[in-house]
């Protein structure tokens, strides 16, 4: 199902294509904080309520929505008949402290055309946990909408105590209205198709919220438009914003991502086609800029993770250091912020742990759930690690070293203390929540974990890529601990992760299948089935030389390699379904990070031929947007086959976003050592690329500008402006 996103820092608005929210369609809505503040909003004309006909509409932009729409065939009381297509519809909307649109009507029949112009609203005010099938016993208190003059005001008071209100400001007043009184009482029913992970029918609580109709009758004269702006403000608990003007609003969201674009790194190639998806994923980061005290920080995704998740928000700020390091500043400040403190199981809280995930709902701000913020993940605090370490080599900081590094300390003492739980030198996993997630990396539905005959493996379950995060944040860590003096810490993390890369190449290697099992489960048996967990492992340099060739083989073989990417299990494998969330379909985060590691191991055309591949697919998905994942079908190039979407997948997502970044650094084979000012560069453009460019990288204060050509198999680079002044080193591998 094709909808619009648009999400303006915590407002986030999910719609069909005509800008409808029909009752009953499960995602759909105007979400704040978590919660939904209008689930029902339907446009209708004439008495008959009929809906018009979708011409074209588009959200491209992200920061508006702009709907064509035309009249269906209308009989008027005078004898006389408007037939289809002759009056234009346009709906126009953007988000700005509220939901902003105006519906202009355009009369092109030669005589004047009566129209009653209808608006439905209603909301249950469900929190987003309800929306996904959280059940609840009791709920709040929700009211009658109240129609007082040209303002309409929709009001729930939850179990937390807080009120929250939904307001509609009529610019021109409605001719009538009518108020649909429902008890709102629950209704059940059965559906597997609006969660992301699900694998299987439940039942969900629905709620049918009273609803107002509001209507304008018109006359609509030959070559004179009318136009109906309202204005939809939200509110918890605080004074309802202003309404602004509608001009203004959208003035100020476009010259606002123009400056977002003006912060980037300016990133060009000769490909227009390719220029799209850098430029998409560039504006689907700002969009999904969540504003914190401590600096934006990308939300997730969209409609279901639209708040900060700390693994999301970290992988993000990784992929994107190229674009604008400001977007790891705010993720480092504001998950160093929110580090755990104390040992809360029901929060899975332990002192030094990052943050997985943080909602504002009614739910968890109530306790109901764990996730006011939960600390669920077992990956997300050597990212941390990682992230910190590779910031400095952006930035070399040395204030935001100082602010960040107790943080810092911190996540090395939890991965030691309480990340191995038994001391084997492994971080591991066990859920001690009654509330929480059972699997605690990236792959975290029910049966992502599996033996080769399908079981679920049992926790405390030791991830393979988790030990490649840990083995690249101690020696990272090492590496900038020791530039900044403090060599015993340093010395003692270079031993450790020493130890933990020669044990993990011993441990998780299968012999026999010539690959890396996804895991070691509670009694350390090797979770064999093949995945592509170990590729991130070639992003942090954990895995033996001799080894990397046996991976990069079969993570490029038919049974992994879609045509469209490398899928999340083989193909052969027992529980392999590319329509599934983890057992088969393709991830371009997942595919981002393994062709970063096939460029540091030297394997230049497997990064190049999947990289192809993902560039292939983003140019059949809507806007030129990854989305969060997709269906691992086989490509049929003979039937000309296409990616198939994954149904309910967040689009757009921020590591989805920043996947087509870092495939462009991979690219360039760029790194940056701003301490020490260099820049080191192993270009190899695609065939499909001739020229790019790179300008107003940041490195350190300075910038620099670089330009990159092909020539048959090699690329030549040259600097064009250097304020930076960094020396340019070619690295042997």
């Amino acid at each position: 199902m094709e909808q619009h996103v648009l999400k303006e820092d915590e407002l986030v608005m999910v719609s069909d294509e005509q800008g409808d929210m029909p009752e009953g369609r499960r995602r759909l809505g105007l979400y704040y904080r978590d919660m939904r503040y209008l689930s029902i909003f339907e446009m209708t004309i004439n008495r008959q309520r009929q809906r018009p006909r979708l011409l074209s509409s588009s959200s491209e932009q992200n920061y508006v929505c702009d709907i064509q729409l035309a009249n269906p065939t209308i009989e008027l009381p005078d004898g006389n008949t408007a037939l289809a297509r002759t009056i234009g519809i346009r709906r126009s909307r953007f988000l700005k402290q509220g939901l902003h649109e105006r519906v202009s009507f355009y009369n092109h029949n030669p005589f004047p055309v009566p129209l009653q112009f209808t608006l439905t609203f209603g909301s249950d005010f469900c929190d987003i946990f309800e929306v996904r099938g959280w059940e609840r016993e009791k709920r709040g208190t929700l009211s009658p909408p109240t129609l007082a003059g040209s303002r309409l005001t929709l009001d729930y008071v939850g179990l937390d105590g807080v009120r929250r209100r939904t307001e509609i400001l009529f610019e021109v007043t409605p001719s009538r209205a009518e108020i649909e009184e429902r008890p709102a009482l629950p209704v059940l029913r059965r559906s597997s198709t609006f969660l992301p992970e699900a694998t299987e029918t439940a039942t969900m609580t629905v709620y049918h919220p009273s609803c107002a109709q509001v209507s304008w009758d018109l006359t609509l004269i030959p070559g004179k438009p009318i136009s109906i702006t309202f204005h939809i403000l939200v509110s918890e608990g605080e004074l309802t914003p202003m309404a602004q003007a509608f001009d203004r609003g959208l003035a100020d969201l476009r010259n606002s991502y123009q400056g977002w674009l003006s912060q980037c790194t300016r990133l060009e190639t000769d490909n227009q086609l390719f220029n799209q998806l850098l430029e998409r994923s560039a504006l689907d980061l700002r969009l999904l800029m969540e504003p914190t005290p401590e600096g934006p920080v990308p939300a997730a995704g969209i409609p279901w993770f639209a708040c900060i998740f700390g693994r999301d928000s970290l992988i993000t700020s990784l992929q994107t250091l190229m674009l604008n390091p400001q977007i790891a500043v705010g993720t480092l400040r504001f998950l160093a912020k929110h580090q755990g403190r104390k040992v809360d199981p029901w929060r899975d809280e332990e002192p030094g742990k990052i943050l997985h995930e943080m909602r504002k709902g009614e739910l968890a701000r109530l306790g109901e759930i764990p996730h006011g913020a939960y600390y669920g993940s077992v990956d997300a605090t050597p990212l941390f690690l990682i992230l910190f370490a590779e910031t400095m080599k952006w930035l070399d900081d040395d204030r935001l070293y100082q602010e960040i590094l107790p943080a810092a300390k911190q996540a090395l003492e939890w991965m030691e203390r309480y990340g191995d739980i038994d001391g084997d030198g492994y971080l591991k996993y066990f859920t001690r929540s009654s509330g929480g997630l059972r699997d605690q990396g990236w792959k975290d539905s029910r049966v992502s974990i599996t033996y080769p005959d399908g079981t679920p493996a049992e926790p405390p379950l030791a991830l393979i890529e988790v030990q490649g995060y840990a083995y690249k944040a101690m020696r990272e860590m090492a590496q900038l601990l020791r530039r900044k003096g403090e060599a015993s810490l340093a010395d003692k993390l270079t031993e450790r992760a020493a130890l933990l890369k020669e044990n993990f190449n011993r441990d998780f290697w299968l012999d026999e299948k010539r690959f890396f099992a996804q895991g070691l489960d509670s009694s350390k048996r090797p979770v064999e089935t093949i995945t592509s967990n170990p590729g991130h492992c070639l992003f942090c340099d954990i895995v033996d030389e001799d080894r990397a060739r046996y991976l990069v083989l079969r993570l490029t073989s038919a049974d992994m390699a879609s045509g469209w990417g490398i899928r999340t299990v083989s193909s052969r494998a027992s529980r392999f379904n590319p329509m599934s969330y983890h057992n088969g379909s393709i991830w371009p985060h997942d595919n981002s990070l393994i062709v970063a590691g096939m460029r540091r191991y030297g394997y230049h055309w497997e990064a190049e031929e999947i990289t192809s591949q993902l560039f292939q697919a983003s140019l059949f998905f809507r806007y030129s947007r990854f989305p969060e994942l997709f269906c691992g079908f086989a490509r049929d190039r003979e039937a000309y086959s296409v990616p198939a979407e994954y149904p309910v997948s967040s689009s757009p997502q921020a590591w989805a976003a920043g996947s087509a970044i870092l495939l462009f650094q991979s690219m360039l084979g760029l790194q940056v050592d701003a301490a020490s000012k260099r820049l080191y560069l192993t270009p190899k453009l695609p065939s499909w690329l001739q020229h790019a460019s790179v300008r107003n990288l940041r490195i350190g204060k300075g910038t620099v500008d670089l330009y990159f050509e092909r020539h048959d198999e090699d690329t030549s680079f040259k600097i064009a402006e250097n304020e930076a002044g960094v020396e340019v080193v070619i690295p042997p591998r």
